[in-house]
């Protein structure tokens, strides 16, 4: 059995639309990042937290795990922690390019595989009141960066390189590949 260790709507509704048979489990892990990483090693690190922690309650299992930030210049943008947080990233993304890195972890009691993806998005030029009127949604309020790109998001978007499925937060392709190659070595 699959379980995703995600308490997200996008990734649940990723692996669905795939076929891929699961149930969800929520971890209780802290996010925190404490010391200087590479925003891979951070996704990585935080992907596998999550499948472990689902992992102690499920050990039967193959757990399915992933995380996502938002880097622009150097600076890992998380989740915002309030309305003024999610207009200065907006701010900072305004007009401008940043990367999304997801990690994934697969992992069960014989092995685990932990990866990264990374995509490139370039922002439109837009004003404080398109800021405040999506931050008004509640849509930027549980997304890295404070934007959904398959959401009212999109408005802000011009163009992005790289995996669509990695913005969103669930580089489904390259899980996919991963699942069929991890199943192989059962």
């Amino acid at each position: 059995m699959y379980i995703l260790a995600s308490n997200s709507p996008r990734r649940k509704k990723l692996l669905e639309d795939a076929g891929v048979p699961f149930k969800v489990v929520v971890p209780d892990v802290d996010e925190t990042v404490l010391e200087k990483m590479k925003p891979e090693k951070i996704v990585m690190m935080l992907a596998k937290k999550k499948a472990q922690a689902v992992f102690d309650q499920y050990p039967d299992d193959i757990i399915i795990a992933a995380d996502t930030i938002v880097v622009k210049d150097g600076e890992v943008l998380g989740k915002p922690k309030d309305e003024a947080d999610a207009y200065r990233m907006l701010k900072l993304l305004d007009n401008d390019m940043h990367e999304v890195y997801t990690g994934v972890c697969i992992l069960n009691s014989q092995k685990e595989v932990v990866f990264f993806t990374m995509s490139e998005v370039w922002m439109k030029n837009y004003n404080d009141l398109q800021i405040y009127e999506y931050i008004k949604t509640g849509e930027p309020m549980d997304k890295a960066g404070s934007y959904a790109i398959q959401g009212l998001g999109e408005q802000f978007v011009d163009h992005y390189s790289g995996d669509f499925f990695t913005i969103v937060g669930l580089p489904l392709k390259s899980l996919l590949q991963e699942l069929k190659r991890f199943e192989e070595a059962e």
